[in-house]
């Protein structure tokens, strides 16, 4: 049995070997498309730890020449707009969060790893028990996260009560 499997593998690649061209096999130049690089670099924006802006007046708008040789130009313009920019500094309020927390309405509710019956439960609730509603979906499912143990699931929204009452 093993020298027909070795002489029908023989057999298969002198085969492919004489379909393919055998010798005379010659590989088929592909045609690839050359890629230009972009001449711009991307503008990198990064974000301030502090609310501080700066100002630039219109004055030192400068048009910019568009020739090659302009890069000095527009050096010395980068420069001079510069050295008139002024710092303002921001104070921006302290806004507190507003926090949704409500209780669960009824006797013993289900919470679900999504926002379905079809998924399965990860506890069940008793009536009373505070939640802080994360968002609710367009089907009635909340997404709810306990006040005391911080579990994280779904519920249907029809079984929460505001917690005030």
């Amino acid at each position: 049995m093993k020298s027909y499997v070795w002489l029908t593998f023989a057999f298969m690649g002198w085969g492919y070997y004489e379909i393919s061209g055998g010798a005379d096999f010659v590989p088929v130049e592909r045609v690839t498309a050359a890629v230009e690089a972009e001449a711009e670099a991307p503008e990198i924006v990064a974000r301030a730890d502090t609310a501080t802006l700066l100002s630039v007046s219109s004055s030192n708008i400068i048009a910019r020449p568009t020739t090659p040789d302009a890069e000095v130009e527009n050096a010395v313009a980068d420069a001079v707009a510069l050295d008139a920019v002024e710092v303002v500094e921001v104070i921006a309020p302290m806004v507190e969060p507003v926090v949704d927390i409500r209780r669960v309405g009824g006797a013993r509710v289900n919470m679900r790893m999504g926002p379905g019956t079809d998924f399965d439960v990860i506890t069940t609730l008793d009536s009373g028990t505070e939640l802080e509603i994360l968002s609710v979906n367009a089907d009635g499912w909340a997404n709810v996260s306990t006040v005391d143990r911080g579990l994280e699931g779904w519920m249907a929204e029809r079984l929460l009560r505001d917690a005030d009452l």
